[in-house]
């Protein structure tokens, strides 16, 4: 049976591919919508250096393969599913590698298949051409261990997280809220502070504020203390948008801000949480933040 088959074969799957066959790889294929013999140079160039047989059928290259990795889109990956999932057959392992949501995870799994057919959550969490096939990944769902044992002898860096399918895909939506929000914050209080000219104070004073501590450090900071004290930090933050709209200075995450502050404020975490409250590590903290929002 040939090991790896590849559907959709863009970077991604090209540095995967050629740090596979470095590492000892010998079988691989693949099928991409936008392949043409003799009409996709690039493409044909690189499968060649990667060990990868292109070719014009997608079954041709999935139908004999023990893991099918899928790396096309996020918004193809449902219908792409639908097109190989149900011709599958017992010991195949669809492995879903695309940026999607874990819904979207989900609904693949509910994609008719055979009896044996395993299906794996595959989230990519950081940038492949500089890692190639040893860039972390987290799986989730029924197929994720079988896929774990048969690829990490080559060097692929998977951890099998004790998650349904859509677990992993979800780790890499959420730590975008923080990510991807993190530098909206920073151009919001840059903006403000280089027009005071006081931007390398403003990084200084962070620096200062936030060096040296770990995630958990600053959850166990910030989580519990932040839900006692809201209603005091909502005004201050009004203050902020205040101070922003004056500079021309789009207030977006400030005001956002201000309405989760004012939210935590009307929960009464104070009162919840008690004097002592602030010491609350910050897990604990969020499974009572939880546990009074689902009782609403």
């Amino acid at each position: 049976m040939r090991q790896v088959a590849f559907i959709g074969f863009g970077e991604a799957a090209y540095y995967i591919a050629r740090g596979l066959k470095e590492s000892g790889v010998t079988d691989m294929a693949a099928y991409d919508v936008n392949y043409k013999k003799g009409a996709s140079p690039v493409m044909e160039r690189r499968a060649e250096e990667a060990g990868v047989l292109l070719t014009e059928d997608g079954k041709e290259a999935w139908k004999p393969a023990r893991f099918i990795l899928a790396l096309t889109s996020g918004k193809a990956a449902l219908e792409t599913a639908g097109q190989v999932l149900p011709y599958l057959q017992e010991g195949q392992v669809y492995v879903d590698m695309n940026s999607a949501s874990p819904v979207v995870k989900q609904k693949i799994a509910e994609i008719p298949h055979s009896q044996g057919v395993a299906v794996c959550d595959a989230a990519i969490m950081a940038t492949v051409p500089k890692k190639g096939h040893k860039t972390p990944m987290f799986l989730a769902g029924e197929g994720a261990k079988a896929f774990a044992e048969g690829m990490s002898s080559y060097g692929m860096n998977l951890t099998v997280l004790e998650a349904d399918l859509g677990g992993a895909s979800a780790i890499k939506m959420i730590k975008s809220v923080v990510m991807k929000g993190l530098p909206q914050l920073m151009f919001e209080a840059f903006e403000a502070a280089e027009q005071y000219g006081v931007l390398d104070t403003l990084v200084q004073s962070l620096n200062s504020s936030l060096s040296g501590q770990s995630i958990e450090e600053l959850a166990n900071t910030f989580i519990a203390r932040t839900m006692i004290h809201a209603g005091r930090r909502a005004g201050e933050m009004e203050d902020v948008v205040s101070t922003l709209k004056a500079l021309g200075v789009d207030p977006s995450m400030s005001q956002a801000t201000v309405k989760k502050l004012h939210r935590l404020e009307e929960e009464k975490w104070a009162d919840v949480l008690g004097a002592d409250g602030g010491s609350m590590d910050y897990k604990s903290a969020m499974k009572l933040l939880i546990e009074k929002r689902r009782n609403e």
